[in-house]
């Protein structure tokens, strides 16, 4: 697999755990899963990793009223040069069918002063400005604390290092002493990786 399919896997895995411990409930979304059309507008061959819901607020006859977001997550090294160069095709993809739309870009080379965990915040975007994103804790509507993003980015900066990129991700150059485990579907990344369900990890 390559290195950077990999980090993209892995970064699916600590946003999925990051919502988790936000307390949201989370569900990966499959193409025949009848979610989507729940949280879509139109048609659209774009699908998101996953379908997220926690309360909102009471209603007035009692039932708890839930809020659904769509995730996607996408691994890249350099954040600023995918949306410089790929962001008006992402934005053309999605087009107006996923309003509630949030994509959040994992990188292990953020900007100095940046968080490895940045969000492109679909629904409020503006129009006539450059294309940008807000760090994740940033985000008010997703409301993740940033202590708890804080402990990821470690994880990823630590992992990812390990990894190292396409270019020269070689068992020779992997740190003494570390190691690298296997993922496959459903598995946690030993424990590093404190998984609180039993979600795949299916790009």
């Amino acid at each position: 697999m390559e290195v950077s399919a990999l980090k993209g896997r892995m970064g699916e895995a600590f946003v999925e755990n990051l919502l988790w411990q936000a307390r949201y409930k989370v569900s990966r979304l499959g193409r025949e899963s009848q979610f989507q059309q729940m949280v879509k507008t139109g048609k659209s061959e774009f699908l998101p990793d996953f379908l997220v819901w926690k309360p909102a607020e009471q209603s007035p006859d009692g039932p708890p009223l839930h809020r659904l977001l769509c995730i996607e997550v996408k691994y890249r090294s350099n954040v600023s040069e995918f949306l410089r160069r790929f962001g008006a095709d992402l934005l053309g993809q999605i087009g107006e069918h996923w309003p509630e739309l949030y994509v959040v870009l994992v990188t292990d080379h953020p900007d100095p002063g940046r968080s490895c965990f940045q969000v492109l915040d679909l629904p409020r975007l503006d129009p006539d400005a450059p294309l940008a994103t807000i760090d994740l804790h940033e985000s008010t509507a997703l409301r993740i604390d940033k202590t708890t993003v804080d402990e990821y980015e470690g994880l990823v900066r630590q992992i990812f290092s390990v990894l190292g990129g396409p270019a020269h991700a070689r068992q020779d150059q992997r740190k003494p002493g570390a190691k690298v485990l296997a993922i496959s579907d459903g598995a946690a990344i030993g424990t590093l990786l404190p998984f609180t369900n039993s979600a795949g990890l299916t790009s």
